[in-house]
């Protein structure tokens, strides 16, 4: 199955706008992630200007526009705030499978915004994007991420290992029939 972004998906749930990643997001992309708090449990590059948010930036949008991932900023309806993040990557269209990652500004973490995100990014995974398979890769002491993946289902995989982070523990999502 190939996947057709050129109309970008907007997911709307009850406090969230999910939208496009734009160029005027540059601060608060630079914010969220530079954040310590957010930053805990992910190991990644760390951005060190807004020259570099940008750059990060077109490379998503690239591979939106490319059709290999797509990405949506969690926006707060009251406040117009970008509060996080969600993403979904590197897909195997053999196996109907993609990747999620998420992150969410520490102000934000366990006040249920992320479950309605998530809620709303399976609901397309599976129906719009007719995904079965959706994997996770987090770290083994991020408690408040792992109980995110197992409040909607997601079964960890205790013998496979992540490549990349040995920290990283992978849960899996099937998308029910």
């Amino acid at each position: 199955m190939a996947f057709n972004f050129t109309t970008f998906p907007v997911l709307e749930t009850e406090r969230l706008t999910l939208r496009a990643l734009e160029l005027n997001d540059a601060k608060a992309i630079f914010g969220l992630r530079t954040n310590k708090g957010v930053n805990t449990f992910i190991t990644r590059t760390m951005l060190n200007n807004l020259s570099e948010t940008r750059a990060f930036i077109d490379r998503i949008s690239n591979s939106i526009a490319n059709n290999t991932s797509i990405f949506w900023v969690l926006e707060s309806k009251d406040t117009a705030e970008l509060i996080g993040t969600v993403g979904l990557r590197n897909f195997e269209i053999e196996e109907d499978y993609a990747e999620i990652g998420y992150d969410m500004h520490p102000d934000f973490q366990e006040d249920g915004y992320m479950s309605e995100a998530f809620k709303a990014i399976l609901n397309f995974a599976a129906k719009q994007m007719e995904l079965k398979f959706v994997e996770a890769f987090t770290h083994k002491d991020n408690n408040a991420s792992m109980a995110l993946l197992e409040k909607f289902n997601f079964e960890l995989q205790p013998d496979r290992k992540d490549a990349n982070v040995k920290e990283n523990q992978i849960y899996r999502f099937t998308v029910e029939a």
